[in-house]
């Protein structure tokens, strides 16, 4: 059985702007990774943004949720200017509330049966979750 951590960071920059990385890890911590990132900005820009783990739940088939929930926000993707760790994984003009209850509430028994959705109907998920 794969069994994972799926997290999200919740990452303010100095001009306002939240993003909000999704990943997964195996670790049995999710603030480990966050603190590899917040290394890799720093290494990057001399800064280490604001940031607050939001999410850190085990669960099965974490690579499969993972890439479920970054389809799905594919509109909102954010890319830094500078190559950062995770930094293919990050989303802006989400509204956190409905991300962290859409992530909570599904279902990992449809795992096996998942389905990848079309790109419509993934935009529209996105958009539901969107702020």
């Amino acid at each position: 059985m794969d069994i994972g951590r799926l997290y999200v960071i919740r990452i303010e920059l100095p001009d306002g702007v939240v993003v909000h990385k999704i990943g997964m890890t195996h670790s049995d911590r999710a603030t480990d990774r966050m603190m590899e990132i917040l290394r890799s900005w720093f290494t990057r820009y001399r800064f280490v943004p604001y940031s607050e783990l939001k999410l850190d739940m085990e669960c099965h088939h974490p690579m499969v949720l993972e890439g479920h929930l970054h389809a799905i926000l594919a509109d909102f993707a954010f890319i830094p200017n500078e190559k950062v760790s995770g930094g293919t994984e990050m989303f802006t003009g989400v509204n956190e509330l409905r991300l962290l209850h859409y992530i909570r509430n599904f279902n990992e028994n449809l795992v096996d049966n998942f389905s990848v959705l079309t790109e419509q109907e993934s935009r529209v998920v996105g958009q539901l979750l969107a702020g």
